[in-house]
């Protein structure tokens, strides 16, 4: 009599579970110990708030619990479930029974995923029944918290489960499926930092970042699930990113689809393999020769850094040396022999040759990438940042938003200067310096060298953005010529007006000056190095706002340097002028919380200010004369930086 072809069996199941009753075991048990026991030894010092954000914790985060655990326990599942795959007498064991493939997988993917599922609502029932014994029972949150695990544990199991059907090598398995979780963001990364050392300005592309969280569970789920807060905080309390959690679980059956498709042909006699599928083998070697051509090639430039010259062609050095380790490790994965120089040569020499291939496209510039500068007609705006420079107030690091066409067309000009130097600016990023020396006429000790970073956001006309970024060396010598990038810069930073515009930005003509501090007033007669606060009077504001907002269009003040050079210690004032303005939108009168000072008008709250920290300068002529008209003499108790420094030697 003809036996029946079954599509599920009972039988198996029940010995799944019985068999690896450790693994469910477990997992219950850690999750019983943070939600319904933790309730009942804490349960009665919590409030209903305490208890609604208690599983909701559990579910948000790059690692909250809920995400460690199914990626684990999913793990642990289908090594489990499927570890017949990778022993040949197994294999051909279970396959004599009365079952079609798509049952045995069936029975086999369902007995690993009860593995999670059942003690969650296990978990979730207990849990629902102490939280209602001490009446703090949020049934929403504790739902939310059964959904969202259950979800996550279909997508981190079925993708272990797809993975399994890719090697016959139980060992292999959690190696396959730990590295492909973050290989998008380890591949970004890398791939990145390589970028950088063969793209001359080179800062990153926000594409590929995109696409790697995308192809990243963790750090997919860190970026768009969270706890958002009603008004009545803790206890209006919800889980946000509730959708994206269900796209992943739908991933999550996507890939169990697929692992039954790859099932349904696998072969056998592949147990014991580390790749399992055919086609598959060529993409493991090549790609384990990859990644450890920028992974470790990475690391070793880093290592001997020290003793080698950082330049691109050290690390292609590197790159091809543990590209050909690896291609040939995998190849003796694959191969499960040493020997196998002689059949793999060739393909070997084929990937070192497309490796130099490729990092030389990037390094010559065969894309045009480098060169690439856009015409100032083309520009809508430019950001300009990451740039430090002196003295050390409110512009100290600032982020420039350049508008105006004739400044546009200025650092269009610096950059076009920049491309032109490339090699001088490469060679200079690799040694980096920093030094001092000291004047032998009066001992005044200035800077003479440093370097500063440069990151350029052009917003051109047609949407797109293009980024940029460089360190450019600055000595005194290069300042002096005014074609040198970094003098370029400097000139472009001191345009008059444009430290205006940086101080004041976002500020609007009803915001009104309450408030102007001198922050270090030097008083003859006291100590060495103590320094005094002056507040001005309310009846000084007026004119002391015009005169620095003069000297600022002039640029007399707000002047930047890029050293400190004996120009910018003689030039800057020890004290630096602190306006603090109230907002119009904001501001409340409120006499209890105050802004300390003289004005009247300092009744405004802290919420509603907004103080902008300037450096007094010498040149600025006209804050210096109204200074001296309310009795702060800048000659004698304004001192400049060089007269602090011989004060204090």
């Amino acid at each position: 009599m003809r036996s029946a072809t079954l599509y599920f069996n009972f039988t198996l199941f029940r010995k799944n579970l019985s068999r690896f009753w450790p693994i469910w075991g477990l997992y219950g048990f850690l999750w019983l110990m943070l939600l319904p026991v933790n309730v009942l030894v804490n349960g009665e010092y919590m409030g209903r708030g305490q208890a609604r954000m208690l599983p909701l914790e559990y579910c948000s985060g790059y690692l909250g619990a809920a995400v460690f655990f199914s990626l684990v326990f999913g793990i642990l599942a289908a090594m489990a479930v499927f570890s017949y795959l990778y022993s040949s007498r197994s294999a051909g064991f279970l396959h004599t029974l009365p079952l079609r493939r798509e049952g045995l997988f069936l029975t086999n993917y369902l007995s690993g995923l009860a593995f999670l599922i059942v003690p969650n609502l296990a978990v979730f029932l207990l849990s629902v029944a102490v939280e209602a014994a001490f009446g703090i029972l949020v049934f929403s949150s504790l739902f939310t918290w059964l959904v969202v695990t259950c979800l996550l544990n279909l997508f981190f199991y079925s993708f272990a489960v797809f993975c399994a059907m890719f090697t016959g090598h139980i060992l292999a398995l959690p190696a396959f499926y730990g590295i492909l979780n973050i290989l998008a963001a380890g591949l970004c990364y890398l791939l990145q930092d390589m970028a950088s050392r063969f793209l001359f300005g080179f800062t990153g592309a926000a594409w590929m970042e995109d696409v790697a969280t995308w192809l990243t569970p963790i750090l997919y789920l860190g970026q768009h699930t969270g706890i958002e807060y009603g008004e009545a905080g803790t206890n209006s309390a919800y889980f946000s990113g509730l959708g994206y959690v269900f796209l992943l679980a739908l991933v999550g059956v996507a890939f169990a689809g697929l692992a039954l498709v790859v099932y349904r042909r696998r072969q056998l006699e592949s147990a014991g393999d580390v790749v399992s599928v055919g086609w598959v083998k060529p993409v493991f070697q090549y790609g384990v020769a990859f990644c450890c051509s920028i992974t470790l090639g990475s690391l070793f430039d880093n290592i001997f850094s020290s003793l080698l010259p950082r330049s691109a062609w050290i690390l292609l050095a590197w790159m091809l040396l543990w590209g050909a380790f690896g291609y040939f490790v995998a190849a003796m994965l694959l191969h499960k022999s040493f020997w196998v120089f002689r059949p793999c040569w060739k393909g070997c020499a084929v990937f070192l040759a497309v490796l130099t291939a490729a990092m030389c496209l990037m390094e010559l510039d065969g894309f045009g990438f480098e060169r690439r500068v856009p015409a100032a007609a083309q520009v809508e705006r430019v950001y300009l940042s990451s740039v430090r420079s002196y003295p050390d107030d409110d512009l100290r690091w600032n982020t420039y938003t350049l508008e105006d066409p004739e400044l546009i067309g200025q650092l269009v000009e610096l950059h076009q200067r920049i491309t032109q130097e490339k090699g001088w600016l490469e060679e200079a990023a690799n040694h980096q310096g920093n030094s001092w020396s000291v004047d032998e006429a009066d001992g005044l000790q200035v800077q003479t060298e440093d370097g500063v970073d440069l990151s350029l956001t052009y917003i051109l006309t047609d949407g797109s953005i293009m980024e940029r970024s460089y360190y450019l060396p600055v000595t005194t010598e290069t300042l002096t010529d005014p074609d040198s990038p970094d003098a370029m810069l400097q000139a472009l930073l001191n345009v008059p007006g444009l430290s205006e515009q940086s101080y004041f930005a976002g500020l609007s003509e009803d915001d009104r000056l309450v408030d102007a501090v001198l922050t270090a007033v030097y008083r003859d007669g006291v100590s060495r190095g103590l320094y005094f606060k002056e507040y001005l009077p309310a009846e000084a504001l007026p004119e002391l706002e015009a005169a620095v907002r003069a000297d600022l269009a002039a640029g007399n003040l707000g002047r930047r340097y890029l050293l400190e050079d004996r120009e910018r210690l003689e030039n800057c004032c020890y004290c630096d002028l602190q306006l603090t303005y109230r907002l119009v939108e904001t501001a409340q009168e409120n006499q209890s919380v105050t802004v300390s000072g003289t004005a009247p008008a300092a009744a405004a709250t802290q919420a509603s200010t907004r103080t902008i920290a300037i450096t007094l300068q010498r040149s600025a002529t006209n804050t210096m004369a109204v200074l001296e008209k309310y009795g702060i003499d800048p000659d004698t108790m304004l001192p400049s930086h060089a007269e602090y420094q011989m004060m204090e030697s």
